[in-house]
């Protein structure tokens, strides 16, 4: 049973006003010893605040929201830790609202969290949205005055007006690497399956991919690239496109259409990386244990979800204070699923 003030009140003898003082830390004109009598008994009696009561005094709840839209992906998984683990060391907690990558979610859930009275939300917009039709969740937040921090998505600068600070990746830098990673092995025919080209990350690992051809002087074919989901079954149907467009290799712009390659070749009977070597995008913890191990590029999803709270809980407390986006650098993990051009086994 929830200890309440009265309670507290009831085994100290004091007023509910006096304990009620101390516990808002309002307790000027309490003597010491009354004060640590409150908190002891307070410590001894398991007493939790109620936030919803508090806020309604402080306007303030001590939680935070994170919308993410898939957590089956480990990405997303790893990142809602690294925010629990950070909100607790805060002194925050944190709900947790999963869209399965349904834009109307992302509104239905914004709404649902300032109703709670949420003091912040972390935001990673459905891979299928828009910029321009997440701008409704934008205007919730700046019509309720609460901040909102985007987690792995970002909108140009030109689109500042509905926007809100990132922590991403450096993507440009991050398709740059995969993609130098296969010209240096000596493959020249490249295929690149993107996340939807809706996304700043996907046009960003777009422009690295061909920074990288322009540099090895490989001139690039829009036929080898597909617009590609970031699940599974989509890039195991365009991997077959562009296996019958004869790449030796394929850079997938994450780990799980990178496993639909997998299951493609598998049943073409082609070797990886004999056969077609293929690089991923974000590290799942899986991609190291698979039967040929995936190379990819590693983002750190656990330190973006520490990072995103600590920002928003900055914006919370300096609100007046200008934001900048977060940028972490992205890490080439070369495994066994890439191998130089004619080392086939």
């Amino acid at each position: 049973m929830r200890v309440t003030i009265k309670d507290i009140a009831k085994k100290t003898g004091l007023s509910v006003s006096t304990v009620s003082l101390v516990l808002n830390h309002k307790s000027e004109r309490i003597s010491q010893k009354t004060i640590h009598k409150v908190l002891k008994a307070a410590e001894e009696m398991h007493y939790h605040p109620n936030q919803i009561a508090v806020g309604l005094i402080t306007r303030k709840t001590q939680t935070l929201g994170l919308i993410i839209p898939d957590i089956v992906n480990t990405f997303f998984a790893e990142i809602a830790k690294g925010a629990e683990a950070e909100c607790q060391k805060c002194g925050y907690s944190l709900i947790l609202c999963n869209t399965n990558d349904n834009p109307q979610k992302d509104v239905d859930y914004v709404n649902v969290l300032v109703d709670k009275g949420v003091d912040g939300i972390l935001f990673t917009m459905a891979v299928s949205s828009q910029v321009h039709k997440d701008t409704q969740c934008f205007q919730i937040m700046k019509q309720v005055e609460k901040p909102m921090v985007l987690v792995d998505r970002a909108v140009w600068e030109e689109d500042a007006g509905c926007a809100a600070p990132s922590v991403t990746v450096d993507n440009e830098l991050g398709g740059y690497l995969a993609t130098n990673h296969l010209l240096e092995l000596g493959h020249r025919k490249i295929g690149f399956i993107s996340g939807p080209m809706g996304e700043q990350s996907s046009q960003k690992r777009l422009f690295g991919y061909i920074r990288a051809l322009q540099e090895f002087s490989v001139t690039f074919d829009p036929i080898l690239v597909r617009v590609g989901d970031y699940h599974t079954p989509t890039g195991y149907r365009l991997s077959g496109e562009l296996i019958e467009q004869g790449v030796t290799a394929i850079f997938a712009c994450n780990d799980m259409m990178a496993y639909g390659i997998y299951q493609q070749a598998k049943e073409r009977g082609l070797s990886i990386p004999g056969d077609l070597s293929v690089v991923g995008f974000d590290d799942l913890q899986f991609s190291q244990f698979m039967e040929v191990p995936l190379t990819s590029m590693k983002q750190p999803a656990y330190e973006i979800g520490r990072c995103a709270v600590d920002k928003i809980i900055g914006m919370i407390e300096n609100p007046d204070e200008k934001q900048k986006n977060v940028q972490f650098k992205p890490k080439l993990m070369v495994r066994k699923s890439t191998e130089a051009v004619g080392e086939k086994k």
